[in-house]
């Protein structure tokens, strides 16, 4: 059988902001102590959202919780923005490793922002629970290609 070679996912970013976003990115990069790696920034994201969620949860008892999310959202946009940037201008790359820890963390992610939106009374758990079922549903169509040691399965 023959070993499938791992191909990197193209990262289109087509938005009207993304070229001025980019270059605030690497301007963050550059500028970011050493003793920031990649996996703190990624760790900022996945707590930020946990931030975010329990925002959403404390806004069921008072409104300053939404300023809470907002925040927390920031920080997250922050984390997860320049984590990818960080490793690619210190030539830190891992992008079997970048992949999967981003979809695992983005999974955890959704499950927090959710989670407490359904808590905050702004949104019905019926509906968070859908929601959450039809991300991690769409979410199977990004798993990785296998790795080359992985044998592959022909089915001819």
């Amino acid at each position: 059988m023959q070993a499938i070679a791992f191909k990197e996912a193209d990262r289109a970013q087509v938005s009207f902001l993304a070229p001025m976003e980019k270059k605030a990115l690497i301007w963050l990069a550059h500028r970011t102590p050493a003793w920031i790696n990649s996996d703190h920034l990624t760790a900022l994201g996945l707590i930020s959202l946990l931030g975010a969620g329990s925002g959403y949860w404390y806004a069921r008892y008072h409104r300053g919780g939404l300023l809470l999310v907002a925040a927390f959202l920031a920080l997250n946009w922050l984390g997860d923005s320049l984590d990818g940037t960080l490793a690619r201008v210190r030539n830190r790359q891992r992008p079997r490793y970048g992949f999967y820890v981003d979809h695992v963390v983005d999974t955890f992610g959704v499950l927090f922002l959710l989670g407490g939106l359904a808590l905050s009374g702004y949104m019905s758990k019926s509906i968070a629970a859908g929601l959450l079922t039809a991300y991690y549903m769409l979410s199977i169509e990004s798993i990785s290609p296998p790795m080359p040691s992985e044998p592959s399965i022909c089915l001819s």
